[in-house]
């Protein structure tokens, strides 16, 4: 039977017994998953481990874990993926989110560019997406998320960076073989300006497409990551 995983920030580290005080722990697993003492999950704490643990008692917004074992995750991304995704209409951004958490995005960068119609995004809300898409895919680390930024700032980055764009060159997995960490450009609803796409020429920038189909930019962004990752 496949065991329910939570994260924890605390650091388990080779202790043999650890105590959490998190309210909303101990109310997701005494009243949600309506465990008893004696049920067992896996915990991980941003280590690369995988901790099997045992709930050995219930406190007042605590919970105390015996642990039985701890193992090095196997569930660990080939390579690191930068995603540098245009700010979307709340759902969209979201949805991207916890897609590419699934996936293996190492992290997520919300970028403003020349038509973007967002410029903010929900920190706390994104987080918690974050949290609960690596509990339930397997992972063993949170991807990161930044702060957000510009394409200015981006294009000077020190790091290889692929933009998409409709009208590039047809993507293949073979262009990213050598690279680790990758920065993927996704851009906004409607698309990169003729301004940003001269900006990648200048900058050296590779623009490819993801073939004749218009794709939506979410949609862009969890296709290039699959392609990138599932290899």
């Amino acid at each position: 039977m496949r065991l329910h995983r939570f994260f924890i920030s605390k650091e388990i580290g080779d202790s043999r017994e650890i105590t959490i005080h998190d309210s909303d722990l101990e109310h997701q697993l005494r009243n949600v998953f309506r465990f008893t003492t004696g049920g067992q999950v896996i915990l991980f704490d941003n280590s690369g481990n995988d901790f099997h643990v045992l709930i050995s008692a219930f406190g007042k917004g605590s919970v105390t874990f015996g642990i039985i074992r701890k193992s090095e995750s196997k569930n660990i991304p080939s390579r690191e993926l930068y995603l540098y995704c245009s700010i979307l209409k709340k759902d969209n951004f979201e949805w991207v989110l916890e897609k590419g958490t699934e996936l293996g995005v190492t992290k997520f960068i919300p970028l403003v560019s020349d038509r973007s119609e967002k410029k903010n995004i929900n920190y706390e809300r994104a987080e918690k997406i974050l949290k609960e898409a690596s509990e339930q895919s397997g992972r063993s680390t949170l991807p990161v998320l930044e702060k957000i930024t510009s394409l200015d700032e981006v294009i000077s980055l020190d790091i290889p960076l692929f933009a998409f764009h409709l009208d590039g060159d047809v993507f293949t997995i073979e262009h990213t073989h050598t690279f680790s960490p990758l920065g993927v450009l996704i851009g906004p609803e409607g698309g990169w300006t003729e301004r940003e796409i001269h900006q990648f020429k200048q900058q050296s920038i590779k623009v490819y497409s993801m073939g004749n189909t218009v794709l939506r930019a979410e949609t862009a962004a969890i296709a290039v990551s699959s392609l990138i990752l599932l290899q």
